[in-house]
């Protein structure tokens, strides 16, 4: 497909932030840190940014099919102020967190790759799961919310032939249940309704598409994207257009909504409470700001999407700038577009749409956008046909089949990009078992889950909101969190003041969405006891399997610190009979270790001992890649090996390394006093405990020729 390039030249600096300077703020890893590897992320080819600025528009804009009518069931006539309020969340908080991001993590990883790069050990692992978990909960209600507004789009399109096919369907379905045993049948009562079956439908039909894409973002995924935004941002901007001529030529409508907000008649049968000016106003738009959250989804999926992103042809792996630089235009142009259609389409359906078709089923709840498309009445009492004669059953029903499409995609999308996010990260970490990543078992699990939570909410739209927003801005929240430390760590490493290093702007984001995410979480309590089961259980499930994973080969390879290193380690494998001894920092000399090895042990002074000195890093990581050093230390060899996750798995591994050309080395250990249970745990958790028992087991496990395999010795 056609894959035009962006202008050249396009700015770097972000559109708002109190950070560092521009040109050097979020520009690839800090100075001492390994680079940064892709993590996550969509395995697709590349492609212009515009093209997938529509598939992040498959989220983005499936928004606008029911932010409306629950903008106005949350605010009333208050929503279009309320929007105003999003926007500038968007524009002046969440866009420059995730402009931030996008230069910090460029292969995919998003917010979950800068928190796993700011935040280590055991407690930076722990926020990344709760962080996962709330992507699962996102991926579950995006698919479930999507799919239940679709269905609501597609049971009250109006065409006879329609409505007749939902009829029978129901009633054979009805009939099927009533031949249930009594038990079944009293359980099942109410579940089975036109709302029910269809949103199952979607559900069917988007997981069956999604195991055709299974692969990610084919070529024809993304066409498929392309033309799905394409056709409903027209049919969209066709509706809202014609609002706004009309608006324009009725401006008594503009005004009566006006009287309305400054009078304090924001909602229907509710006693008028005037706010008393602007600073009123103000104030009773901030509550109501969370509940309208849903506009801002978008920017963790362009994020996840990035390695999609065609960069230029002088990009290095390491810090792709040209990805970056058009990422970020990709994320401005999304976030201004957003914005302008959810506050034109907020305004337009709260002041020309009668307040009580808002709020009632079959009319504009949920469907505002479509309400109007097939002519329904207005608040003056016109129909919706004199705001454009195309509007009625034709035009309403090709935006219906539209907006249905962009639904399904946008849950498909995430899908995809979870499914490439999730499993691989909890996999890296060890935390999720082989034979689930062979099978997917994490995809098959979330595909219940979603059935199950559509039959528990009886796939009603509002029922699923408080979840869906928790999960939303919780993913805000800790992408906040995971900007503020990495730049407060940055300025620490270059001096600045201790007063100075907290960048005040993401603070503010973090706490913005943070406290919006605890009001919901407060107001709704089901929601958020859902979103900590997600919690619990993905943290049950990390927790066994990384204790089930811990004696896996977890090597991925040594990096020698300097060519001399490596001559002298390819000696050492070329050597006769090397006997390592490891030892511990600050114990004991080496003379004295020498001495106790070889009177312990019987070792002659003729035959050679090689000291191992390895330094744990990071326990919580699970492969190691250690760095090591020869020296030379009062006549005695000593590899230092840092950057290990684990002392046995390094260990096991260097003897490995030394057995594959030369004589097969021994081990020498000492006998440890540690109790076997604690030694055991400490292993487990810290990288270090009952290492010889580790080290033999390793070795025996190990797929190596029985008379390669290094002895173990302990005395």
């Amino acid at each position: 497909m056609p894959a035009p390039e962006t202008p050249s030249g396009e700015s770097t600096d972000p559109p708002s932030s109190s950070s560092d300077p521009p040109s050097r703020m979020g520009e690839g890893p800090p100075s001492g840190s390994p680079p940064q590897a892709p993590t996550s992320g969509p395995k697709a080819h590349q492609t212009a940014w515009p093209w997938v600025l529509c598939i992040v528009g498959l989220d983005y804009l499936s928004t606008l099919a029911y932010q409306p009518s629950i903008a106005f069931g949350a605010a009333g006539r208050l929503a279009p102020l309320v929007t105003v309020l999003v926007a500038a969340v968007t524009l002046f908080l969440a866009l420059p967190v995730y402009w931030y991001i996008a230069g910090r993590s460029p292969h995919g990883g998003g917010s979950t790759a800068l928190l796993e790069q700011v935040i280590h050990g055991w407690f930076g692992k722990l926020l990344i799961l709760v962080l996962l978990s709330f992507g699962a909960v996102d991926l579950v209600f995006t698919r479930t919310f999507s799919a239940a507004d679709a269905a609501e789009h597609l049971i009250h399109n109006p065409h006879p032939g329609w409505q007749h096919a939902l009829d029978n369907a129901t009633r054979e379905g009805e009939k099927l249940r009533q031949g249930l045993p009594p038990s079944v049948r009293e359980r099942t009562a109410g579940l089975w309704n036109r709302q029910m079956v269809v949103t199952l439908v979607v559900l069917v039909i988007g997981t069956v598409a999604g195991l055709v894409f299974f692969r990610g973002y084919t070529p024809g995924f993304v066409r498929l994207a392309v033309v799905t935004v394409a056709v409903y941002l027209a049919l969209t901007f066709t509706v809202v257009g014609s609002g706004a001529v009309y608006l324009w030529g009725n401006p008594h409508l503009l005004d009566q909504w006006w009287a309305d907000v400054r009078t304090g008649n924001w909602q229907p049968a509710v006693a008028p409470h005037p706010a008393g000016g602007w600073p009123g106003l103000v104030a009773a738009c901030v509550p109501l700001f969370p509940y309208l959250a849903l506009g801002l989804s978008g920017f963790e999926l362009t994020l996840m999407a990035m390695p999609l992103v065609r960069g230029r042809a002088d990009d290095t792996p390491e810090h792709p700038r040209g990805r970056i630089r058009k990422t970020r235009v990709l994320l401005v142009a999304a976030s201004l577009t957003m914005s302008a259609y959810l506050l034109t389409s907020t305004l337009l359906t709260t002041v020309l749409i009668p307040p009580a078709a808002l709020t009632t089923d079959g009319q504009a709840k949920y469907r505002a956008l479509a309400y109007l498309a097939h002519g329904g009445a207005l608040s003056d009492g016109t129909p919706a046909a004199d705001i454009n004669p195309a509007f009625g059953l034709v035009f309403g029903t090709i935006y219906d089949a539209s907006t249905v499409a962009i639904l399904a995609l946008a849950g498909l999308s995430f899908a995809l990009t979870l499914s490439q996010w999730i499993p691989p990260y909890l996999h890296r970490l060890g935390m999720e078992f082989n034979w689930s990543v062979r099978l997917g078992a994490l995809i098959y699990l979330f595909t219940g889950v979603k059935i199950a939570v559509t039959v528990y909410y009886g796939a009603d739209v509002d029922a699923h909101r408080a979840a869906y927003l928790t999960a939303v801005l919780a993913v805000f929240g800790f992408a906040a969190v995971a900007a503020a430390v990495d730049v407060w760590q940055k300025r620490r490493r270059l001096g600045w003041r201790k007063g100075l290093r907290a960048p005040p702007l993401f603070l503010l984001s973090a706490l913005v969405f943070a406290a919006s995410c605890g009001l919901i979480a407060w107001e709704r309590t089901a929601a958020a006891l859902l979103a900590g089961g997600f919690i619990v259980l993905v943290l049950g499930v990390s927790i066994v399997s990384r204790a089930w994973r811990c004696t896996e080969f977890r090597f991925a390879g040594f990096v020698f610190a300097d060519k001399a290193t490596e001559y002298e380690w390819g000696k050492l494998k070329a050597s006769d009979f090397p006997i390592l001894v490891p030892v511990r920092s600050g114990l004991e000399t080496l003379r004295h270790k020498e001495i106790e090895i070889r009177t312990r042990h019987r070792i002659p002074g003729t035959v050679p001992i090689v000291f191992v000195h390895a330094e744990l890093a990071d326990p919580s990581d699970f492969d190691n890649h250690p760095l090591l050093r020869i020296a030379r230390e009062n006549g005695r060899v000593v590899v230092h090996i840092t950057r290990c996750a684990s002392v046995p798995h390094v260990l096991a591994a260097a003897a490995l390394e030394l057995s594959s050309a030369g004589a097969v080395p021994e081990v020498h250990f000492g006998w440890s006093a540690e109790n076997p249970v604690t030694a055991n745990l400490h292993f487990v958790l810290f990288g270090h405990g009952n290492v010889p028992w580790m080290v033999h087991t390793l070795v025996r496990r190990s797929d190596v020729p029985e008379d390669r395999k290094p002895r173990v010795i302990v005395g």
